[in-house]
């Protein structure tokens, strides 16, 4: 790095350092608020220890915080799970290899996490739709992984799917319960491991026959009514 480098590698760090105070806070702000929408500039540039017009050298809306939050946030936890797939010795452990990382994920993201139920299961908003498409980009990430490991029937993606936002939600629900209880982190892996061979299993039973045997009628009589059993009019 040259001298004239300097400066300008010092300006790129505080700028990511700014952008990054803005995040957190943003993540912290909405966490306590109850909303992504509801916190003014002002209140995020002193939680962020940054001043009020500090912000507009770093975005444009706080919409454009939010995206930027969001897709951040996404994108780590899709790559992180993916990884954990991968360092599974067998298929056996990929439950609790990929449940241990998203749990630990999810307490080191507490405020992220948070924001993301409620606003999933809230009024209709930009936030809330970015948080559902994230939900079906880790359902296909789910999906691709574990029909290249072979562990699904041989069903068709739709009903494949239901399966996988199933263990989406509830994996969900298991990360809220740690960030509460974290030193319960042995019984949320074995639930999520009896969900993973629940929703498995009733994959494999959807597999077989769909359509059970059809009820024989019985006949009718001169005047449309139900003939006794053996009985013919």
């Amino acid at each position: 790095m040259t001298s004239s480098d300097a400066p300008c590698s010092a300006v790129r760090e505080r700028e990511a350092k700014g952008k990054r105070s803005l995040m957190e806070a943003a993540a912290h702000l909405a966490a306590k608020n109850g909303c992504a929408q509801s916190m003014s500039l002002r209140e995020l540039a002193r939680e962020a220890g940054l001043t009020h017009n500090a912000f507009y050298r770093h975005y444009d809306t706080l919409e454009d915080l939010i995206d930027q939050l969001v897709a951040e946030f996404v994108e780590e936890l899709r790559t992180g799970i993916s990884e954990a797939r991968n360092r599974a010795s067998n298929p056996a452990a990929i439950t609790a290899e990929v449940l241990g990382w998203l749990l630990d994920f999810a307490l080191s993201h507490r405020d992220v996490f948070v924001v993301a139920t409620r606003e999933r299961y809230g009024p209709r908003s930009e936030t809330r739709n970015a948080f559902e498409q994230a939900m079906r980009k880790l359902e296909d990430d789910t999906l691709r992984d574990l029909r290249e490991l072979h562990l699904l029937p041989e069903l068709d993606d739709d009903r494949l799917r239901v399966g996988m936002r199933l263990l989406a939600e509830h994996s969900l629900r298991l990360c809220l319960l740690h960030i509460c209880a974290p030193e319960q982190k042995g019984r949320r892996l074995q639930e999520a491991k009896q969900a993973f061979d629940i929703v498995i299993a009733g994959m494999r039973a959807a597999h077989g026959p769909a359509l059970a045997a059809p009820v024989a009628r019985r006949p009718r009589n001169q005047r449309g009514r139900l003939s006794a059993p053996g009985r013919q009019t």
